[in-house]
């Protein structure tokens, strides 16, 4: 149990992530469980959870626990047969699959009265997090970038991580904030052409 613990908590996962330059890559690793596939996926979904189980009012412990299920259920799904590669990254199915989760989780909490309906907010309130569909369809046009766009636009806004960590942890090749932003915005400009080709045809 500690060393599946190590697999899945380990914060300085994000290196390894180097060894999965595709998203089938990435699940060939899962498809034979090897600790550096798994150590990557949690790098890269920890982030989004971990804001989803915020917004879903889940302590630190709660959203640590709900990342690992997440990973093992996607594992689990793997080793069945029953979530198989279909060209997106499966990063996408573990946030998707942490959202119902979490929000399950929130309604076992509201029924024995451990979460306070007023800190939390309405179901209504709740932040609209980006469908399945959409998130499918983000992958299919970063796969279309350049890595290095890939990195930076994923980091940011799949991730979620702030610029002055990515910086810090130098997760890319730029030094400062300012250079990660200016790249990052043609990236972005290139991803908004891209989707609105998609979109004409």
């Amino acid at each position: 149990m500690a060393r599946i613990l190590h697999f899945f908590l380990d914060r300085n996962s994000n290196k390894v992530c180097s060894g999965y330059k595709g998203h089938q890559d990435l699940f060939s690793g899962l498809e034979r469980e090897e600790s550096k596939a798994i150590q990557c996926l949690y790098a890269r979904v920890s982030g989004g959870i971990f804001n989803i189980g915020k917004a879903h009012g889940l302590t630190d412990d709660d959203i640590e626990e709900l990342i690992c299920d997440c990973i093992a259920f996607c594992v689990q799904r793997i080793r069945t047969g029953q979530y198989v590669f279909q060209g997106y990254s499966p990063a996408t199915f573990v946030v998707e699959v942490a959202k119902n989760k979490a929000k399950n989780r929130r309604r076992s909490m509201i029924r024995k009265g451990v979460v306070d309906l007023e800190a939390v907010g309405e179901p209504g309130e709740e932040p609209e997090f980006t469908s399945f569909a959409e998130v499918e369809f983000l992958e299919q046009l970063l796969f279309q970038l350049e890595p290095n766009c890939q990195k930076l636009i994923r980091l940011k806004y799949l991730e979620e991580m702030r610029d002055k960590e990515v910086i810090e942890l130098q997760l890319t090749q730029y030094s400062t904030v300012d250079a990660l932003k200016n790249h990052r915005s043609k990236c972005f400009k290139k991803l908004t052409e891209l989707a609105n080709d998609a979109s004409m045809q």
